[in-house]
């Protein structure tokens, strides 16, 4: 695979730096996007320390503008792109009726838009080499919690628009897969907006209990050489999807009662 390039949306920390890492080893270029200046830099050197060859930016993947430069970053650089990676997200946990709009609207931004923007700058270079597209979803891609409403709405966006686009692309020898890993070990859930946009700070999980950023990074890159087209993680995930499309009622019982039953959970007093 020497020679191939990916571009990796929120590739600065978490499952996006395990992926830049992974790839790294298998030989890619990696071009990478964030909001963290330091992190950025800190990534593409441990990269080129590995002998690869990595690029990073700076930017706001929910301004189309600053998507596009990564693209076309990655295009002036290396010439081409064959995977792209879109992991950028954030999360929030809050009722609907307390959320403010505003903060709402960023997540979507990001959650979504950002990328919708990434697939639509990428998309002729990713035609051009017959590459993939991957989108780091979620389990609530298609199961709904409870206190999540934003952010649950934006993954089922991000799989209703990869399902779309998987069909369109058809006859265009792309590869098209959505990966939904359930609770993940990462700064992604400190980073957890409260209704007022404020960082939450603390997990309200057992971080034991979760599948670490490498473990992830692994089995996406497996689907992306076994070309899958769904990847639902662990033996739970798979059966919580099966219960949700066979017994809809009894899943949203049980999300219902798993959120009920975190710790400092929204619901005990509403």
């Amino acid at each position: 695979m020497k020679n191939k390039v990916v571009v990796i949306t929120g590739g600065s920390s978490g499952i996006g730096e395990a992926l830049a890492y992974k790839f790294c080893e298998e030989n890619f270029d990696v071009v990478i996007g964030g909001t963290n200046r330091e992190k950025i830099k800190s990534v593409i050197s441990n990269i080129n320390e590995k002998g690869g060859r990595g690029e990073g930016i700076s930017h706001d993947v929910s301004s189309s503008d600053d998507v596009k430069k990564m693209v076309d970053l990655a295009v002036n650089k290396f010439g081409r792109i064959d995977v792209l990676i879109c992991n950028a997200g954030i999360s929030i946990r809050s009722l609907f009726e307390d959320v403010d709009i505003k903060t709402f609207e960023k997540l979507f931004g990001i959650n979504f838009l950002g990328s919708v923007y990434s697939v639509k700058y990428s998309l002729p270079h990713i035609i051009q080499s017959s590459g993939s597209i991957i989108a780091i979803s979620s389990l609530n891609g298609f199961i709904a919690t409870p206190t999540r409403t934003a952010y649950v709405s934006s993954k089922h966006a991000i799989q209703g628009f990869f399902d779309s686009l998987r069909l369109e692309l058809q006859r265009k020898n792309v590869h098209v897969m959505v990966a939904s890993p359930g609770y993940v070990h990462s700064n992604f859930r400190k980073n957890t907006l409260k209704s007022d946009g404020k960082k939450e700070g603390e997990t309200s999980r057992d971080n034991a209990k979760m599948m670490s950023p490498e473990e992830v990074a692994e089995k996406v890159f497996r689907g992306y050489v076994t070309k899958k087209r769904d990847l639902i993680f662990t033996f739970r995930g798979k059966l919580a999807h099966l219960i949700k499309n066979w017994f809809p009622k009894v899943a949203d019982r049980l999300a219902y009662n798993e959120i009920l039953n975190e710790r400092e959970s929204l619901l005990k007093n509403y």
